[in-house]
């Protein structure tokens, strides 16, 4: 069973393929939550509610519930899910309000017990081994000094928003903490089954490892 996507955070019509395939992994019974919280400050929650409306309505997805506090939260209160997107924004933000809230307890025993989880950009950098992949876009406001994401893909950190004009930036990182890096572009993304991933989308993922950097096209495992 698949039950992680990640996208490398394009906008709706870039994403197209990555979400219709997400919205076939789902139970459209249920509702989807969305947690947009890496975008506090940045963008007005009301915004983030139209959005993700305009990207799952046209897919099938009619009913969509946003929670922007993860306080008192319980494993109880996601089972009425059919899924959880988490959206991008600042990944610093994000990954630290998830532990301070205690989230990240309940959102890794939802993943372990194949609860459906979509991460866009900042959503899917937490997914990764090391978040530090987002420090060249996203400002470290927290004073967070612990980068180790939920580590989900063999020990690769991942990369969003990738473009070729990154890959010094990308090989920097490699070389200075030792971790491989899954580069996703906008139109790219990857789902996870078991200890197995596969990329989706209209563009190939690269792999940036031991020195190296490999293409892997769609569809490719």
């Amino acid at each position: 069973m698949v039950n992680l996507f990640l996208s490398g955070g394009g906008d709706k019509e870039q994403t197209e393929i990555i979400d219709k395939e997400f919205v076939k992994a789902l139970d459209l019974d249920k509702p989807l939550l969305y947690i947009p919280i890496a975008m506090q400050g940045e963008i007005h929650y009301k915004d983030c509610s139209k959005w993700i409306h305009s990207v799952f309505k046209p897919l099938g997805i009619t009913e969509i519930e946003m929670w922007t506090d993860l306080e008192a939260v319980s494993p109880e209160d996601l089972r009425k899910f059919s899924s959880i997107y988490i959206g991008g924004g600042n990944t610093f933000y994000l990954l630290n309000t998830i532990r301070e809230t205690g989230f990240d307890t309940i959102l890794k025993e939802y993943v372990d017990n194949k609860g459906i989880v979509y991460g866009g950009s900042a959503g899917a950098i937490i997914f990764g081994r090391d978040i530090l992949t987002s420090s060249h876009m996203d400002s470290n406001q927290t004073n967070m000094k612990a980068f180790e994401g939920f580590n989900y893909i063999e020990n690769y950190s991942v990369w969003c928003h990738y473009e070729t004009s990154n890959d010094d930036l990308v090989k920097e990182y490699v070389n200075k903490y030792g971790f491989s890096v899954i580069a996703l572009p906008e139109e790219a993304g990857i789902v996870m089954s078991e200890a197995t991933f596969k990329v989706i989308g209209s563009s190939p993922a690269y792999i940036f490892r031991d020195g190296d950097k490999y293409v892997v096209e769609p569809n490719g495992e």
